[in-house]
């Protein structure tokens, strides 16, 4: 009897479960990388991690830039025919093309029925908006970089620009954030949608509400490295750390290797243009075991030198278990936001060598943080240069005590950028058709800077107003005196 009272009672409350209307669902993702592979595998592991079904979907060309030890992730591949030397935006337009018609891509879809579709910003959302759209997923937007939050937020109003330059700083600040709206709108996603109405024909998607279904931003920085935003809704989700972890062993051939060396290693992450400035560093260093080892993760070239004895070259390592070896000492690197948050989850000095403007002002953040030096920095860009550096990087204490402190400042929160992640994402799947007025932002949003600015502006205006009006009427006050006068012969002779 009591098997019965057992299997009813089970039964009931089964039937309450699946009624609730906070009960996940079976989660599902994909993730969308015409550009940015490496970063957008490693969000794509994230998710296979937290048992959310995860897809990713690159170009066809860009397989070796993918994450080195993927997990229970499946890759599906776009053959696209691009040439280097295009703009970003044509090689875009044309990668959403060859989504669009892939029927292979669409049947494994149809079978996935994604929870999630997850791609950046600027050179995917006139695409793939829309394409979420057909396939009745819900879009997550992901910020890569400072160009693609002025983009987004611009686009969905969901947070405020913070400026505390002065006024003519600010001014063209504004200027520069329109322009870049501007220029991703118009230089992407019309030509993006022109394409998508060719083979997706019934979604309605326009300039003008391209973003109206998108309720979930993942912000991938951090507090850290900048805070531009002032967001108005919760549905901005700070996770650029999602993926930082504790350190995994080294192989053993390799630990064995670097384990020689007395003053520890230096982690090299350029691109491998840099090469020929690394190899004239590796011959500033001690050329014995005394001396620090060099080792360079690199996908491009193998190094075939013997000479130089503490310079190594490896492909398959994961970049974070060499960023957070125990015996690394300093790491060299670009310090885009991915790696910059690596080295100080891990508390390791950088030396910085940007490339760009975003790269620049994220090693500007950390010099002003304490823990990292930037070549733009250095009188010269050489290997004497650099190996002094590096030099005073790993033997002057406070580089390590504040890239320590940077360190606990991501470690030790209340909530990591994963557990925010896998949340959101979970509360997106259980409340879709719902509950989004109650995070929206107040849209458009006005703030008391803005309406004292614009009185300020109309006392200031009235007042030159005036100025302008008196001047004038002075000026023609004298014109028709001085032709009055002359009309009487009073100046001829």
């Amino acid at each position: 009897m009591s098997v019965f009272v057992d299997l009813f009672a089970y039964l009931c409350l089964l039937r309450i479960v699946s009624s609730s209307s906070l009960t996940a669902p079976p989660q599902s993702a994909v993730v969308v990388a015409f550009e940015d592979v490496y970063d957008l595998s490693l969000l794509a592991n994230t998710l296979s991690d937290q048992l959310i079904d995860a897809t990713l979907i690159i170009p066809a060309s860009k397989k070796e830039d993918l994450y080195e030890t993927l997990i229970d992730v499946e890759v599906l591949t776009v053959d696209v025919q691009i040439e280097e030397s295009a703009y970003p935006e044509t090689k875009a337009v044309q990668a959403c093309e060859a989504l669009l018609k892939d029927g292979q891509i669409a049947k494994k879809i149809q079978e996935i029925r994604p929870t999630f579709v997850i791609f950046p910003a600027l050179r995917h959302d006139g695409c793939l908006i829309p394409w979420t759209k057909s396939i009745e997923s819900i879009p997550v937007i992901w910020t890569r970089n400072r160009d693609e939050e002025v983009y987004v937020f611009e686009y969905t109003g969901a947070a405020l620009p913070v400026q505390n330059a002065g006024f003519w700083s600010r001014l063209r600040t504004i200027f520069t954030r329109r322009s870049i709206f501007s220029a991703g709108r118009d230089d992407y996603a019309t030509y993006a949608l022109r394409i998508v109405g060719k083979y997706l024909p019934d979604t309605d998607v326009n300039l003008d509400n391209l973003y109206g279904d998108v309720r979930l931003i993942l912000w991938g920085a951090d507090t850290v490295l900048r805070s531009d935003f002032a967001p108005l809704t919760q549905l901005i989700v700070e996770v650029g750390c999602h993926h930082c972890r504790g350190a995994q062993p080294l192989e053993g051939s390799v630990h064995e290797l670097l384990l020689e060396f007395r003053q520890g290693t230096i982690v090299v992450l350029l691109d491998d243009n840099y090469e020929p400035l690394i190899r004239e560093l590796v011959q500033k260093l001690p050329q014995n075991r005394e001396g620090q080892a060099i080792i360079w993760k690199n996908a491009k070239f193998q190094s075939t030198d013997r000479v130089l004895q503490n310079y190594f070259v490896r492909t398959a390592i994961d970049r974070q278990d060499l960023i957070g070896y125990s015996r690394t000492r300093v790491v060299l690197s670009h310090c885009g936001d991915t790696e910059l948050l690596e080295a100080g989850f891990h508390g390791r000095p950088v030396l910085c060598f940007p490339r760009n403007t975003h790269e620049s002002k994220n090693s500007a953040r950390a010099t002003q943080l304490g823990f990292a030096r930037s070549t733009e920095d250095l009188r010269a860009i050489s290997g004497e240069e650099i190996s002094n550096t590096v030099n005073q990087l790993h033997e002057m204490p406070e580089y390590r005590e504040n890239a320590r402190r940077v360190s606990l400042a991501i470690r030790d929160r209340i909530n990591p950028a994963v557990d925010r992640l896998i949340y959101w994402l979970g509360y997106m799947a259980k409340t879709k058709d719902g509950n989004m007025e109650l995070f929206s932002p107040m849209n458009p949003v006005r703030t008391p800077s803005e309406d004292l600015q614009f009185f300020l502006g109309l006392f200031v205006g009235g007042i030159l107003g005036i100025f302008a009006t008196v001047g004038c009427m002075v000026a023609r006050y004298i014109f028709i005196s001085r032709r009055t006068q002359r009309s009487k012969g009073r100046y001829t002779r």
